[in-house]
């Protein structure tokens, strides 16, 4: 069984997906924090051969953590640093291309909830159960700024990135945000985290 899970950042895919698989016993794959990952390396990396960077890295899960080159990075990745520049970076066609490759690979013969930007539309097409999770932009921004925890940033700042990011995910030429034909839309905007779970399980287990 095969399950997608696309939206926009703050939309709370990661947190309901991981969930999901945790209830229905299976695996749970984060690509953003793929994304993520490669954005961190590509940021620190000393050279911009893009292939040559990519063929040398390795990403793993264990459990709530992803290793990057062996490395723990799952705290790193959610900076605002990273946040700010991965939509940069996951436009980059040899990028895509790159981990759309490995979270196939990852998908294959197993059962697994995938969540992303572009599972739906292009990693998992033949997905079983395809789901476009969404809320309203505001809602979004301030539960990203909850989870940020950054006495730094202000909400308004959070919700003009999230605007940004937004236009960037919707608009890049390659695997752009959408909600496929056959996606179910999950709007939680007036909705808690039990209340998502329930409704997406819910159309799993008619």
């Amino acid at each position: 069984m095969k399950i997608a899970i696309d939206g926009p950042a703050g939309s709370g895919k990661s947190s309901i997906a991981k969930e999901i698989a945790n209830r229905l016993e299976i695996l749970y794959i984060d690509t953003g924090a793929m994304y993520r990952a490669i954005t961190l390396k590509l940021l620190r990396a000393d050279e911009s051969d893009y292939e040559k960077i990519l063929k040398e890295t390795k990403i793993d899960f264990d459990d709530d953590k992803i290793f990057l080159d062996g490395r723990d990075v799952s705290k790193e990745i959610r900076e605002n640093e990273i946040s700010n520049k991965t939509s940069e970076f996951s436009k980059k066609k040899i990028i895509r291309d790159y981990l759309v490759k490995m979270q196939r690979e990852i998908a294959k013969d197993r059962d697994v909830v995938m969540e992303g930007r572009d599972i739906g539309s292009v990693v998992l097409k033949d997905a079983e159960y395809k789901f476009f999770l969404t809320a309203d932009v505001e809602t979004r921004a301030m539960r990203r700024y909850k989870q940020l925890d950054d006495d730094s940033l202000n909400f308004e700042d959070v919700l003009a990135d999230l605007k940004v990011r937004d236009y960037n995910d919707s608009h890049r030429e390659n695997s752009p945000l959408i909600k496929t034909d056959d996606a179910i839309l999950i709007d939680s905007t007036d909705l808690n985290a039990e209340e998502t779970i329930e409704k997406i399980i819910s159309y799993i287990k008619r």
